[in-house]
């Protein structure tokens, strides 16, 4: 059976899928052996984590497996170009889960916490890209691929697609973030330019890791 893969704009019913993905991928090990109530704060912040990608993005892609509408991967993107045009659309869909967050903080401190640090930890990234920032036209926000899709050229595609959209706005070089809990070799497999690191430093929840910006040309 074949099985069809397309690429289509981000709806706001595919959040519920992307927000399961970033569970598994970034969230499931610190659950693993918690309590139930910490894993349901675990989940909301990967809802939420999903959301604040989304709505500081200009463009979204998913690629979907036609048949059983499974939502294989994702690569979130801003080109400065289209802020203007393109951003209020993203903050649109992103909004509902973005308020659910804040009121589940202003009913739970434990999950408040989790939202200031994780919000401490975004502003704490931006201070390294910003010399990156500078000199580029467009970032890469978010690129994430459910673990049964990597390998399969998936990934490839949705991000020819971003680059493209990113030339096409006049973008001659884009940044992204990484650090260690990712698969970072990918970017350097590529041939983009690891322009900023930092090693051992905290990240959301008090993990510690290695952080690295990377630019790449159009």
């Amino acid at each position: 059976m074949t099985h069809t893969i397309r690429l289509r704009p981000v709806v706001e019913s595919d959040l519920a899928q992307l927000s399961r993905i970033m569970f598994d991928t970034w969230y499931a090990s610190d659950a693993q052996y918690a309590d139930q109530q910490t894993c349901d704060r675990l989940y909301f912040m990967a809802c939420f984590d999903t959301a604040h990608y989304l709505e500081t993005s200009t463009h979204a892609l998913v690629a979907e497996e036609v048949a059983e509408s499974v939502i294989l991967g994702v690569s979130m993107w801003r080109n400065d170009a289209d802020i203007q045009r393109y951003a209020t659309s993203q903050k649109a869909i992103a909004q509902k889960e973005l308020d659910r967050a804040y009121t589940f903080a202003a009913q739970d401190s434990h999950f408040a916490a989790m939202l200031e640090d994780f919000l401490a930890d975004a502003q704490r990234t931006i201070d390294l890209e910003k010399p990156a920032a500078k000199v580029s036209q467009a970032e890469l926000r978010l690129f994430m691929m459910d673990a049964k899709a990597r390998g399969k050229g998936v990934g490839k595609r949705l991000l020819a697609a971003a680059e493209g959209s990113m030339r096409e706005s006049g973008a001659s070089q884009y940044y992204l973030y990484t650090d260690s809990t990712c698969d970072y070799g990918f970017y350097d497999y590529r041939g983009m330019e690891r322009v900023a690191e930092q090693h051992r430093v905290p990240g959301p929840g008090g993990s510690i890791v290695d952080k690295y910006i990377y630019v790449g040309q159009l």
